[in-house]
């Protein structure tokens, strides 16, 4: 199977959404409209960084889909530490367990890293994103409102960006 990685375009955008909905509707975690919720971080020019929603695809059509967008760690002293949110990331359903996800995050992650920033944060299936290098927010001393901390990962994409940050990372 050959594909490519790219970065979206405004063109991608209907079939992305329909990629993500019928991604999600087999999902172990989700709350239903992920599908929504990319539209709505695409539409925040504040959180939305063009070069790090990317798609997988084969033959022109799209198979995969990850979002990387500007979040941030809320510390105690209500500073904030700027991180990437990962949402979603999804793969057209006949096109799973072939190593497409994770070579959109690795791709995903890389460019994060080449831009500057030093983690990023998910919220998912712990049994998927570990094997992804992911580790509970707890490990990290992180904390989160109300998802609880087995759901809500993260990822140093600089070893040890994260040590002695506390607070509450925002994924929503």
């Amino acid at each position: 199977m050959e594909y490519i990685i790219r970065q979206e375009t405004e063109q991608d955008h209907p079939a992305i959404y329909d990629l993500i909905r019928t991604a999600f509707e087999t999902a172990k975690v989700s709350d239903g409209d992920e599908q929504d919720f990319a539209v709505n971080l695409r539409n925040n020019s504040k959180l939305y960084i063009p070069e790090l929603a990317l798609v997988a695809e084969e033959g022109g059509k799209l198979i995969g889909h990850i979002m990387l967008t500007n979040t941030y760690i809320t510390q105690p002293d209500g500073s904030r530490f700027d991180v990437l949110l990962v949402a979603p990331l999804s793969v057209a359903l006949e096109y799973r367990s072939k190593g497409i996800g994770g070579a959109l995050m690795r791709e995903g992650l890389k460019l994060g890293k080449e831009m500057g920033y030093k983690a990023a944060f998910l919220c998912g299936d712990p049994n998927y994103y570990y094997r992804l290098g992911f580790k509970s927010i707890a490990d990290f001393g992180l904390t989160h409102k109300s998802i609880p901390a087995e759901y809500v990962m993260g990822y140093e994409l600089v070893p040890g960006s994260l040590k002695g940050i506390t607070g509450e990372v925002r994924v929503e």
